[in-house]
Order: structure tokens, then C-alpha cells, then sequence
């Protein structure tokens, strides 16, 4: 739904920094302050632009029953190229959840019980929950099918004092989150042909050389979103062990946690692909699809996973030059 349809989308009142444990984060019953929270407190550039763009789906939901007849509409907004991401806000008793787990338990059955999961234990110790969505490539106009992948948002995870501090997980509402990097690029890549010729990049076969520059722009700028963001969440942490930073060569992001799993009960730095490395890549296989005649095989690009920081300390930066 767009900015104007979220009347039923309830949140904690932003202008405070952390909303007072056991009070219901759906107390205010307007509109404004879910939108004020978007516009002031939402740190993700790419996720503002969604919103802003009306490319948001919103919707609450109390079991997993009601998240289950929520993805389905999802389904097709995605197919429809209306919507690109989908918030789902859990409405439960706040008072049943003193910690982070608690709320994370609270999802990870909720999820359970919406058939996308089997077991809460696993789902909320590092386990991924993805959806796959066949839509039209909005850059090649063919059937592809975009994997979703969706991550859990709680509000106890912006408490310092909290086992699974982490403000980049952190919402005054819990919710349940799902993207796709590789559509949410593709559709802005679309976006930006469409503005400078009123024409979507595989209308654009004839000028290989102009749609190619567009590509490596539309790079850059997603890349430039991807350091804003970053730097956002840098900002508010509290404790730096837990923040997100980025790699000198801002080839790489590291952050506290493994994106895009559903949730983690322990908390270990995990390095991460920018924007530079997976984007660069995808459009890539765009070209070789449009101008080549290769087929075009979506991967993980931008969502692949990260590698836990131990495992990459002392190795020489000579390795990312392959």
C-alpha cells in the first residue's frame, strides 16, 4: 500500500528514542506517526525511496495465518510490478516480550505456522527464509523468478542493554521485513530508463553503448545509497561492536549480523558484498542477455550471505584483485 494507505498501520510514537517496554507499539492509531517514523527515523535510503515511491507493501497481522493471506497479495503486487518490498507489522501482547528473543520467538512461530518454516529453533538461530516470485525482469522483460528474502525486526533490538543489540535490526514495532536486492536494483534501473528515454532498458537493444553508461550510473548510485545507509546506522550505535561499517575499499560491509538470515540468537561480525561488487555483476548479466543472446540466470546477488569476519582475518586484500 502506499504512504496514504497505511491508516491501519499502526507504530510507536518516533519522536522518542525507544518506545517504554510492555507498551503496545500499535498505542497510536494514526497515520502520521508511521509515516513520521519513515521520514525521519527510517535509515535504509533504498527502503525510503520504496516508500516514498508508494512501492511499499504494509500490512499487519496477528498469526501466521494472516501473514500467509499477506504474502499472497504480496505475490501479486510483485507480479504486477507495483510493489517491490512488503513490511509486515506483527500485532501481539508487547507485555509477553522482555527481550529481543521474545519477540523473535513470537515471529519464528508465527512464520511456522504460515507453512514457510518447520521448526522456530532453527529458523531463529541463522536459518534463511526465502520466497521466490516469478515476475517480468523489469531490465530484460523476461520471466525470471526473484527470490524474497525475509528478515525479522524487533524493537528490543535498539536496547543497548539487550542481549541482541543491534540498531540495524531495530524498529519500534516488531516486523517481519522482505526484499529482493536484485529486483529492488532491476526496478531501479528500470526507473531511471524509463526517465531518460520513456523507454524500459529491453526496449533499448539499439544502443548498447548509452544503455551500458546507464548501467554503470545506476551502479553508483545504488552504491552511493548503500554507504548512506551504513553511515545512518553508524551514527545511532551505541556500542561500536555492534554497528555497521564499511571496508576501507567499500567493496565490503561488516555488521554485527548475517544478512539476509531471518534472525540469529548469537551475535558475530559477518562481512558482506556492496553494491560495487553484486550490482556490478548483475548488470553484467543483463548485457550479456539483452546484447549477447546469453540466457539470464538469477543468483543471490546482493542477499548472497556473509562470511563471519573470523574467517577472512590476516588474509591479504591481494585476494579480492581476482
Amino acid at each position: 500500500m502506499s504512504l496514504a494507505e497505511t491508516a491501519h498501520a499502526r507504530s510507536a510514537d518516533p519522536r522518542h528514542g525507544r518506545t517504554p517496554r510492555g507498551r503496545c507499539p500499535f498505542h497510536n492509531p494514526q497515520p502520521e506517526a508511521f509515516e513520521a517514523w519513515i521520514e525521519r527515523d527510517l535509515r535504509c535510503s533504498a527502503g525510503r525511496r520504496e516508500f516514498r515511491l508508494g512501492r511499499y507493501f504494509v500490512s499487519r497481522f496477528h498469526d501466521g495465518a494472516g501473514y500467509r493471506q499477506a504474502l499472497q497479495q504480496f505475490r501479486k503486487e510483485v507480479a504486477g510490478h507495483r510493489k517491490t518490498g512488503f513490511l509486515a507489522l506483527f500485532e501481539h501482547d508487547e507485555a509477553r516480550c522482555r527481550t529481543a528473543e521474545d519477540e523473535l520467538r513470537l515471529l519464528g512461530a508465527a512464520m511456522r505456522d504460515a507453512g514457510l518454516a518447520d521448526d522456530i529453533d532453527t529458523l531463529i538461530a541463522g536459518a534463511t527464509l526465502g520466497v521466490p516470485i516469478e515476475v517480468a525482469c523489469p531490465v530484460t522483460g523476461l520471466e525470471t523468478t526473484y527470490q524474497f528474502f525475509a528478515v525479522a525486526f524487533c524493537r528490543h533490538a535498539g536496547d543497548p542493554g539487550d542481549p541482541l543489540y543491534d540498531p540495524s535490526l531495530s524498529a519500534p514495532f516488531t516486523a517481519v521485513n522482505m526484499t529482493s536486492d536484485a529486483f529492488a536494483f532491476a526496478r531501479f534501473v528500470n526507473d531511471q530508463a524509463v526517465k531518460s528515454w520513456g523507454k524500459a532498458p529491453y526496449q533499448m537493444t539499439h544502443c548498447r553503448d548509452a544503455l551500458e553508461l546507464l548501467f554503470r550510473r545506476c551502479v553508483i548510485a545504488w552504491q552511493n545509497m548503500s554507504i548512506t545507509t551504513i553511515r545512518n546506522y553508524s551514527r545511532v550505535t551505541v556500542d561500536p561492536a555492534r554497528g555497521v561499517h564499511l571496508t576501507e575499499d567499500h567493496k565490503r560491509w561488516v555488521a554485527a549480523h548475517n544478512d539476509p538470515v531471518f534472525a540469529e540468537l548469537e551475535k558475530c561480525p559477518h562481512v558482506h558484498e556492496m553494491p560495487i561488487e553484486y550490482a556490478t555483476r548483475l548488470t553484467a548479466k543483463w548485457s550479456d542477455n539483452l546484447f549477447d543472446g546469453k540466457p539470464y540466470v538469477p543468483s543471490r546477488d546482493g542477499q548472497a550471505g556473509g562470511v563471519p569476519a573470523v574467517e577472512v582475518e590476516g588474509l591479504s586484500d591481494e585476494l579480492y584483485e581476482f
